[in-house]
């Protein structure tokens, strides 16, 4: 009988070469991922530990780059009432911290309430909310993955809306190019029945208007 030669066929030991290259990947990336991760809450902790040491929103040298303030309008669309709050810069992401978290969160309804300063403003019973999402360039983002609580926490404290169960609030989210190649929130606020309308004035208005 003829002896079996132990010798591995090329053929084979290749396919094993490369399926142990993409094992040695996976492995790579799977820790670089796992790194990203801790790094990224180790980030959002010491934030938290030391915002309280940035300038006081309430002196008289606030830094617009380190708090950007909230800008408000009160819009007229198809004869019914639409609330519009534009934030610099994207929202956050989803981060279990919460220390972070609770800074975040008393930014937002902070910037709110400072816009809404001297105003009266009334309360919608079934509102409709949009959020705007505007970006500086086409790098993928998910809206999803964006911590939108932050703003409806806001409006619920600024008492715009009855409440944030959805028997109360509708909401709607979009993502746009910005002209201007920054990264900004326009936030609107309006009825039920004037949601379709508000969308069309917003998307009309990319349209017609992109600058603005």
């Amino acid at each position: 009988m003829k002896q079996m030669s132990h010798i591995p066929d090329e053929n084979v030991k290749s396919s094993v070469d490369e399926m142990y290259r993409q094992y040695l990947n996976i492995e790579t990336i799977e820790e670089l991922y796992r790194q990203a991760v801790m790094m990224s809450h180790a980030l959002g902790w010491e934030l938290s530990e030391r915002r309280h040491l940035l300038p006081d929103r309430e002196g008289n040298n606030v830094d617009p780059l380190i708090y950007p303030p909230c800008h408000f309008q009160e819009l007229s669309i198809e004869g019914n009432l639409v609330y519009q709050f534009n934030y610099e810069g994207t929202l956050p992401l989803y981060m279990k911290n919460k220390p972070y978290e609770d800074k975040i969160r008393s930014y937002y309804q902070g910037a709110m309430i400072e816009a809404l300063e001297g105003r009266s403003v009334l309360k919608f019973d079934q509102a409709f909310i949009y959020v705007c999402h505007f970006f500086s360039n086409l790098q993928i983002r998910d809206l999803d993955n964006r911590n939108r609580r932050h703003l409806i926490n806001a409006i619920r404290s600024a008492q715009i809306i009855e409440d944030d169960r959805w028997e109360f609030v509708e909401i709607m989210d979009s993502g746009y190019l910005d002209p201007q190649k920054r990264n900004r929130i326009e936030l609107f606020i309006t009825s039920r029945e004037n949601a379709m309308n508000l969308v069309k004035y917003v998307r009309d208005k990319m349209r017609n208007n992109p600058e603005n």
